[in-house]
């Protein structure tokens, strides 16, 4: 293996660590949507901004880290193609984290009242959404879309979802405050499945 590669593998490396935090925040967020105590989600806002932060820091420093990359090794053709793409996955998984961190922030100012979790079936819609980027997870960590198909599926469905709860608020002559959270939680959800597409597509273009 050429030394380009060695560090391209490097770099992959990181994606999957990078892989790893969005599980966890991805679990603890599930966990939040679900719970209506408030002693317990101030502490799972605090564990959700956390691992997001250390997200945001991971990502800008793996963006510098391929742009040095670029810059002395001047990698042509598969090579560079691979260390665009690497920067696009990275910038993919690192929005899904935003999503859960903006879920926690409109969480924490439904409080003291019981949350998110009174919310009609958001619980159930976050569940097939954590479902989707696991699934997308599971083929960044292998380096491999065989599961291409898979997210699709869920896409539709969060996206049937999300368009239900839309005509519902159109069909209204007034919106309560339980729909708009939920329309605003619901399109987060549906955003953090596309970007569970994306990575899809992206690891497409490596074949």
């Amino acid at each position: 293996m050429s030394l380009t590669m060695t560090e391209l593998e490097r770099l992959k490396s990181i994606l999957v660590h990078m892989a790893q935090h969005i599980k966890r925040v991805l679990r603890v967020t599930e966990k939040l949507v679900a719970v209506s105590d408030v002693r317990q989600r101030e502490e799972l806002w605090k564990e959700i901004e956390d691992i997001a932060t250390i997200l945001e820091r991971v990502r800008r420093e793996f963006v510098n880290e391929v742009l040095v990359f670029m810059a002395r090794r001047q990698p042509l053709g598969r090579e560079l193609l691979t260390a665009h793409i690497l920067i696009s996955i990275a910038y993919d998984v690192y929005r899904i984290s935003r999503y859960c961190r903006e879920i926690a922030r409109i969480d924490s100012m439904l409080a003291p009242s019981s949350g998110l979790s009174t919310v009609t079936n958001l619980s159930e819609a976050f569940k097939e959404a954590v479902k989707a980027v696991e699934v997308a997870l599971s083929d960044l960590i292998e380096f491999s879309p065989k599961r291409v198909e898979i997210v699709k599926e869920f896409d539709t469905h969060i996206d049937d979802m999300y368009k239900t709860v839309l005509l519902e608020i159109t069909s209204s002559a007034t919106v309560s405050r339980e729909m708009a959270v939920k329309a605003l939680i619901m399109r987060h959800i549906e955003r953090m499945v596309d970007h569970a597409q994306y990575i899809e597509q992206y690891l497409s273009e490596l074949i």
